[in-house]
């Protein structure tokens, strides 16, 4: 919690012990502290299992979920995957980000299952590839990588960004072309009309980026996803600028005393700031999705 609310020094060996006596030994007190700190109300952070159920759960098609499901019984499914699991048996998890990344994984393949045994049409195949082939750029990662943590978080985060997006904001494989091109990739909207002149009709791509910017404004734990990950390209600092600074106007002084562990100077924020400003500029589609 120190690390997370103040960015000082921690050391991840006293939660990951805490999770393998709870799995390998069964130990009730492991099991209790964990299920209250990653799973209630609790502790509810940014990054833990609660808040990606409830993603799900309160989702565009989160009705398929809830409908099997209750946000207690999907919590619980979730962990009793992770103990029967043959990583959670095997537990040679080298870090919390690891460990907590193979979470968000069982609770993004736990509902994209429902969702497909309900409504097998709103996956499709086309889907279903981009998550296979995101898994393979995991899988080519050298285990010898000195930013393999970073790259496996990354990526886990990609892969669940993408299927919430299919899941709870694109309706159609035109909107996904849209989403790819334009707020992926960037692309002005006459650019993406131009690589798919035979797929829409003249001002369809415009009309198509304004609904699904709609969507994510609706959305905003999608929109705070998409933001750190493709705009600000995960970078701690100018997520951390972004959210505090720009949309909730914290001044400078607040930033450097709540995160001296990622500010060292007055310098250090200030070029933290021009970057996310820099940032924003550069991608038209954000200035759409937020109010600044």
């Amino acid at each position: 919690m120190r690390y997370l609310r103040t960015r000082e020094a921690h050391s991840d060996s006293y939660c990951l012990e805490l999770f393998r006596r709870a799995v390998q030994l069964g130990n009730e007190g492991a099991w209790a502290f964990i299920y209250t700190f990653y799973s209630t109300e609790e502790f509810l952070g940014d990054h833990y299992l609660l808040k990606w159920v409830r993603s799900w759960m309160h989702g565009r098609h989160g009705a398929l979920i809830r409908a099997a499901y209750t946000e207690e019984e999907f919590v619980q499914e979730v962990w009793l995957r992770f103990m029967h699991s043959d990583a959670g048996k095997a537990f040679t998890f080298d870090t919390m980000a690891h460990l907590m990344a193979f979470l968000r994984r069982l609770v993004n393949n736990f509902a994209l299952d429902l969702t497909r045994r309900r409504a097998p049409e709103v996956v499709e195949a086309s889907t279903e590839g981009e998550a296979a082939n995101l898994e393979q750029v995991i899988r080519r990662v050298p285990d010898s990588a000195e930013d393999l943590e970073e790259h496996l978080t990354r990526q886990e985060s990609l892969e669940t960004l993408l299927s919430a997006v299919w899941i709870d904001i694109v309706a159609t494989e035109h909107e996904w072309i849209v989403f790819q091109d334009h707020f992926l990739e960037g692309l002005p909207p006459r650019e993406v009309y131009r690589l798919h002149p035979m797929t829409f009709a003249p001002n369809e791509v415009e009309i198509t980026r304004t609904r699904l910017a709609r969507r994510m404004r609706k959305t905003p734990f999608l929109l705070n996803h998409y933001v750190r990950l493709i705009v600000l390209d995960d970078d701690e600092k100018l997520t951390t600028v972004f959210q505090h600074s720009i949309l909730e106007g914290a001044s400078d002084e607040w930033l450097l005393a709540n995160f001296s562990g990622l500010f060292h100077s007055q310098a250090d924020l200030i070029q933290a700031k021009t970057l996310v400003l820099r940032s924003i500029q550069s991608r038209p589609a954000l200035l759409q999705l937020i109010s600044l």
